[in-house]
């Protein structure tokens, strides 16, 4: 390989890297890196951009003798070969390889897989969660160890703002009450952090750098390079991905559907299906499914919703109010990663959430028992600190990981 196109991808990414240190970590990332130190191997960490993943690689190359770094993006820019750069890095001593973003770089998998067979050596490799999907779908599957690493959750953001580690809780510590009481009583006094974590601080690359534009900058970045991952796309279909942000981050969670949004955008449905299948691969929305099986979920449609933070700042910036109801849901859902959704149709008004066996209904202070009657296992999810039986503060939800 020319040595100074080596040299030119090398010192590019190393400025990367650079500016991706910070000075107390997330717990799930020490978790993280304590695990990939432990022990030699293949390992994916997935996840939207901002999440924190290039923090990792930063750690982990500070902490592992004889590592060595590479941004994908940097290794298509410079027209590389990803597998003649690791041969090249390999050749000159280096025995940890890190590939960030790698989803950037075309038919990844192919060369992480031929290289990982040929010297077995410790490789890390982070991406959007198509990449997981990738990986789980391919012959790497035997191989690799995957990590999902989400925004901040509420306990996560209160341990930067407090200098203090929350205990993790389960769903079903929120449905006991007198183990909810406990949790609220450490919970009560960090409740006003609420509004702007939900509204502005729920990714880490925001609550660190502290600039309003990061949200739109990952936006830009996901539709016009990101979507390249997974489809060809043009300049139309980028125009397109931009109009399904936007008419998802400005509508209430109830207001939108495949069918309303293809007539906004005057895209056939099929294709705004697609899109928002592609968008949720590379992290920028939330496909939350219908319950039930068969043609009883075909007939209803998926619940889509953003992760935190990002409809407040879309809205922001496109001049309009953000939907407090949309905000709601969005953390609840970002937190309760396996909830299904309720809505039945325009029969009549159904609670929101699924989650087993229990029905949650989201939404604010004053919010009442209407849509809840004669159900059994079904509990009010309010932003209060106040509750009865049956009534779960919703930053409680906020402490599940």
């Amino acid at each position: 390989m020319d040595e100074k196109l080596f040299s030119n991808i090398l010192s590019v990414s190393a400025r990367t890297i650079e500016t991706a240190k910070v000075g107390l970590l997330r717990p799930k990332s020490r978790e993280i890196i304590k695990k990939i130190i432990a022990e030699k191997g293949l390992y994916v960490i997935s996840g939207l951009r901002g999440v924190g993943k290039t923090t990792i690689l930063a750690e982990l190359s500070k902490t592992i003798e004889h590592s060595i770094y590479f941004n994908g993006e940097i290794i298509v820019k410079y027209g590389a070969d990803l597998l003649d750069v690791l041969h090249h890095s390999e050749k000159l001593g280096y025995s940890t390889f890190m590939i960030d973003e790698i989803h950037t770089i075309p038919n990844w998998e192919k060369d992480i897989k031929i290289f990982y067979d040929e010297t077995h050596h410790h490789t890390i490799i982070t991406g959007s969660s198509a990449v997981a999907l990738k990986v789980q779908g391919s012959e790497l599957s035997r191989r690799a160890i995957i990590f999902n690493l989400k925004p901040f959750s509420f306990r996560e953001y209160l341990y930067f703002r407090t200098n203090k580690e929350f205990e993790i809780v389960k769903i079903g510590d929120l449905l006991d009450r007198k183990k909810l009481s406990i949790i609220m009583k450490q919970i009560v006094p960090y409740a006003p952090e609420f509004e702007l974590y939900t509204k502005r601080n729920a990714l880490p690359a925001a609550y660190f750098e502290n600039k309003p534009d990061v949200y739109l900058n990952i936006v830009e970045r996901v539709i016009r390079y990101d979507l390249q991952s997974l489809r060809e796309i043009d300049a139309g279909y980028t125009d397109a991905a931009f109009k399904v942000i936007k008419f998802i981050a400005t509508s209430s969670p109830g207001e939108v559907s495949y069918s309303g949004l293809a007539n906004s955008i005057r895209k056939n449905t099929r294709l705004v299906q697609e899109m928002i299948r592609l968008l949720s691969y590379a992290g920028l929305l939330y496909i939350v499914p219908p319950e039930g099986s068969g043609h009883k979920a075909i007939r209803r449609e998926d619940k889509i919703l953003m992760p935190l933070s990002f409809r407040n700042a879309l809205c922001e910036s496109y001049g309009v109010p953000t939907s407090i109801g949309g905000i709601r849901e969005d953390f609840f859902v970002q937190h309760v990663s396996d909830a299904k959704y309720l809505k039945t149709g325009v029969e009549r008004k159904t609670p929101d959430f699924l989650v087993g066996n229990s029905i949650f209904e989201i939404g604010g202070e004053s919010k009442g028992w209407s849509q809840l009657k004669n159900m059994e296992n079904a509990y009010l999810v309010k932003e209060s600190l106040l509750f009865e039986d049956k009534e779960i503060p919703i930053y409680a939800f906020g402490f599940l990981y």
